[in-house]
């Protein structure tokens, strides 16, 4: 199958508008770097040393990362004003009997943000329970977002996985956080 024109042009826009960040040479689209900022971060077991205070998730790992970093240690910080994505997900462990919960939310800028905290209610000794979300928000250029998380139970924390044989797996970190913007 071949073309017997472009896909797009600058006057005839075919299936593509070109604009802002988007352009097209010989009927090839390309995307600017502005439009593909994402960030991948991760970290290992952190504790909940004191009840009912707000925890804040640290990241000390970066993977792939376009306009996107870590400051401070928990702001996820970005460079470029859009709608962003945020995807993350947690291993939890409790090691004491009875019921606890906890509670991960998230801030913009250090205030928190209504509607995106999530609840888990953990039950007798846990070994690790895997937890997952997603939150679409605005963010402005040089803002940030930081994961928070609280539990009344001091046994409760995000628990990173070792390295196991029979067969051999990797190692697998307690917290992962995907930020993507969208438009």
């Amino acid at each position: 199958m071949s073309y017997k024109a472009p896909l797009t042009s600058l006057t005839d826009y075919g299936i593509v508008r070109v604009g802002t960040g988007i352009s097209v040479t010989d009927g090839v689209i390309s995307g600017s770097t502005g439009l593909l900022n994402y960030g991948f971060f991760t970290d290992g077991t952190q504790t909940n040393p004191v009840a009912n205070a707000i925890n804040l998730v640290t990241f000390t790992n970066t993977g792939p990362a376009n306009g996107v970093s870590v400051v401070g240690g928990s702001a996820i910080t970005v460079v470029n004003a859009g709608t962003y994505t945020k995807i993350f997900t947690m291993i939890v462990n409790k090691t004491s009997g009875g019921t606890s919960n906890m509670s991960v939310w998230l801030r913009l800028n250090g205030v928190d943000i209504p509607g995106s905290r999530q609840d888990l209610e953990l039950t007798n000794t846990l070994s690790q329970i895997f937890t997952s979300g997603n939150f679409t928000l605005n963010i402005p250029a040089g803002g940030n977002i930081q994961m928070c998380w609280s539990s009344a139970d001091t046994t409760v924390q995000l628990a990173a996985l070792p390295a196991a044989v029979g067969p051999i797996r990797p190692t697998g970190d307690s917290v992962k956080l995907t930020l993507t913007r969208i438009s």
